[in-house]
């Protein structure tokens, strides 16, 4: 196993003999070494790196109308991580799905063990007219559940899915952080709880792939506690965007 994580370390998956079938925890250590992962120096709510005097620079966090209690992050938006997940949304290289289910798994097991979520759910796309053609939140959660060998998580893979998205919005990858902000508020128009009694009383958990200013996971989190009547909802991301000066990188 060793030698197979020397020869093919993340992001040479692909070519490792546990690109198949690997545990969630090995593929989880083996990426840590390349991935630039949030710590002390990082904002307890957002995730967001946080600024010389110790404060955070996104207002989310500081806003009296936040419906998110916290957005957790596998890792910042650099180095191989974000070639990864460029690879997977943009180039078609859908196989990486495999790969990071299984490090949304991982993650699960080193930090959610002691606080599980009752579900796991999708921010979520729109596969209707207009929208999406690639489910890529959903393949990414799909894959984790399928490596979650136990049935230790309760993974949201029903169809209808717990929260639903009923019809295409604002595309926010490459917007500013004021339009990602209208593009929330857009997308919580736009979510529905097709049955609140899957969701009613329960910690939710929102994955998604990349988290700038949170504002579309606490759309999704307005949605599940109205709606859903949640009793709490928290996001976690595969990466989250490393702002500077205050601003989120576009």
């Amino acid at each position: 196993m060793t030698d197979q994580l020397a020869l093919a370390r993340f992001p040479h998956c692909h070519s490792c003999g546990n690109f198949s079938g690997g545990s969630a925890r090995t593929c989880l250590t083996c990426a840590s070494r390349q991935l630039s992962r949030p710590g002390a120096d990082s904002c307890g709510v957002c995730s967001q790196r946080l600024e010389a005097d110790g404060g955070c620079p996104n207002e989310l966090c500081r806003s009296p109308d936040r419906r998110i209690s916290k957005i957790h992050a596998i890792g910042y938006q650099s180095g191989p991580l974000r070639s990864v997940i460029n690879s997977y949304k943009y180039r078609g290289t859908r196989s990486w799905s495999v790969v990071l289910g299984r490090l949304l798994l991982g993650w699960l097991e080193e930090t959610m063990t002691g606080d599980p979520p009752g579900l796991i759910v999708v921010n979520p796309g729109y596969a209707g007219p207009g929208g999406d053609d690639f489910a890529h939140a959903e393949s990414v959660l799909a894959a984790a559940a399928r490596a979650d060998a136990r049935g230790s998580w309760r993974f949201d893979t029903v169809s209808p899915p717990a929260v639903v998205k009923t019809r295409p919005t604002l595309k926010s990858a490459d917007a500013q952080a004021w339009s990602k902000r209208a593009s929330g508020n857009e997308l919580r128009s736009a979510l529905r709880v097709p049955d609140p009694v899957r969701i009613a009383g329960q910690f939710i958990l929102v994955f998604d792939d990349i988290c700038t200013t949170g504002t579309q996971l606490d759309a999704v989190a307005g949605c599940l506690l109205d709606e859903g009547r949640a009793s709490r909802v928290e996001g976690v991301v595969l990466a989250r965007a490393a702002w500077r000066r205050g601003e989120p990188k576009t």
